[in-house]
């Protein structure tokens, strides 16, 4: 389904340089999307489709990220999306060799708690990225990423666990995270 004109219109002044922050953020819950306390938002956000947009409390978006929302994203609490991140929940079936780009398809994206997404990282839909996972600047996610992993490349790839040592006992992973990717 295409963008309403009122998500179009709110969500342009959301983004726009000139659009104080505080404002920013009463323009993105007028144009539909879910919205905790603190978020922080910088300009040239676009949000396109119909779909649902959830962002959890003290998440931070940088500079001109897309976030397509039509089928549904969901971004955790204390996420940093950096410049240019772009999140892609449609794509379109390429089974048919006359119209490659063929039926819509949409899938959801989910960005877990405390993650960090580097610059120019496009995330495609049907992905999970885990609590506390990285993935590198320029990096095409098109997998679930486990939690508290460092991911990077085209397209992206397990690169190392990252410590969970000074996290509260609840919050750790019981299992071993490298042990998940084998």
């Amino acid at each position: 389904m295409p963008t309403s004109r009122r998500r179009e219109v709110f969500g342009y002044l959301a983004g726009h340089v000139l659009t104080p922050q505080r404002l920013r953020i009463r323009l993105l819950r007028a144009a539909g999307v879910t919205v905790e306390r603190h978020l922080e938002v910088l300009s040239g956000l676009r949000v396109t489709g119909e779909g649902r947009l959830t962002i959890g409390d003290c998440s931070f978006v940088n500079h001109e990220c897309l976030i397509d929302t039509a089928g549904g994203v969901t971004i955790g609490r204390d996420v940093a999306l950096a410049n240019r991140v772009s999140l892609l929940t449609s794509s379109h079936r390429t089974d048919n060799p006359r119209a490659r780009a063929g039926r819509r398809v949409l899938a959801p994206i989910v960005i877990g708690d405390g993650a960090w997404l580097g610059a120019n990282v496009t995330v495609l839909g049907g992905v999970t990225i885990g609590a506390g996972a990285v993935v590198a600047a320029g990096s095409l996610v098109r997998a679930d990423v486990p939690p508290h992993t460092l991911w990077a490349g085209v397209p992206a790839r397990f690169v190392r666990a990252l410590p969970v040592d000074d996290l509260p006992a609840a919050a750790a992973q019981p299992a071993d995270v490298v042990g998940q990717l084998a």
